[in-house]
């Protein structure tokens, strides 16, 4: 088989990741929504609804930068395959980590302040996982 024709099918196989990642991220997302009713009530100026938005995405950048820091070191899930690394990354948790969703809920009506909160704390979490994850890579081979 030419390197060509090599090179195209492992370019589907990444983007066939990223849908099948982000259609689980989505149902995850959604699915966790269901278990929340929106309209009950508030705690701490934030509805349940916007709750599990930040917790989602605090969580889901956590656990990109675990992954991220493990591929940097050359360890742990996908980090030898492109297509697993493609439908953890941008597609699971890219579908399951919105920022529309976080754009969405904190500026109807305009909070700045919760906003700003969320990105700092989204980034903070992010970075942290990162140097977790070159940390405490796994060991050994991996898959």
């Amino acid at each position: 088989m030419p390197s060509h024709s090599w090179s195209r099918w492992t370019r589907w196989q990444r983007y066939a990741a990223v849908l099948v990642g982000a259609f689980l991220g989505t149902l995850g997302r959604y699915g966790l929504g269901l278990l929340v009713d929106g309209g009950s009530g508030t705690t701490a100026g934030l509805s349940a609804g916007e709750w599990i938005t930040a917790g989602v995405n605090t969580a889901g950048a956590l656990a990109l930068g675990v992954l991220s820091g493990w591929w940097a070191v050359g360890r742990g899930p996908g980090s030898r395959r492109a297509w697993v690394r493609a439908g953890l990354g941008p597609g699971f948790l890219g579908a399951f980590t919105t920022f529309s969703a976080l754009a969405l809920t904190l500026v109807h009506p305009f909070r700045p302040l919760e906003v700003l909160a969320q990105v700092v704390v989204g980034v903070g979490v992010a970075w942290i996982g990162l140097m977790w994850g070159r940390r405490f890579a796994p060991r050994g081979e991996t898959a």
